[in-house]
């Protein structure tokens, strides 16, 4: 009976022990996404600027709105995913997942964004390009900043 039991109590903790692992990867894995997403997001907005950097105006419209955007999503997440004492065990447990997904969407949003003034602009403003860089406003151009 000893030995049962002890067999039981084994099984217990080591199924315990495998599900933290698999927990901890989990977590790691949300957390290395959102890290990989900011990088896009920023890496996408210095090359929007750099590629208009001949539009002194509008180049430094984007670099402010990349500088304000990060902030913003900082402060934001911090303001909304809050850990105290209060908070029940299943939030701290998924809180890096939630925080992960929330700020990729936010990302890819803010990507969108890039498209829809890049696309904007280019209608109305590829004859300031002419001289300096033609390709600037074309398809193929447009394209390659957000790949």
């Amino acid at each position: 009976m000893k030995k049962i039991i002890l067999l039981i109590i084994t099984l217990f903790i080591s199924t315990t022990a495998v599900f933290a692992l698999q927990d901890t990867k989990v977590k790691k894995d949300a957390y290395n996404q959102m890290i990989d997403s900011h990088k896009r997001q920023h890496e996408i907005c210095s090359a929007v600027a750099d590629n208009f950097r001949y539009d002194h105006q509008f180049a430094g419209y984007i670099r402010s709105k990349c500088i304000f955007y990060e902030s913003d999503r900082q402060r934001l997440l911090n303001s909304v995913f809050v850990i105290s004492s209060n908070n029940n065990t299943a939030y701290k447990n998924q809180y890096p997942v939630l925080m992960s997904e929330f700020a990729i969407k936010m990302n890819n949003n803010e990507i969108e964004a890039y498209k829809l003034i890049v696309n904007e602009y280019c209608k109305y403003n590829s004859y300031k390009f002419a001289k300096k860089d033609p390709q600037a406003c074309s398809q193929e151009r447009i394209e390659s900043l957000f790949n």
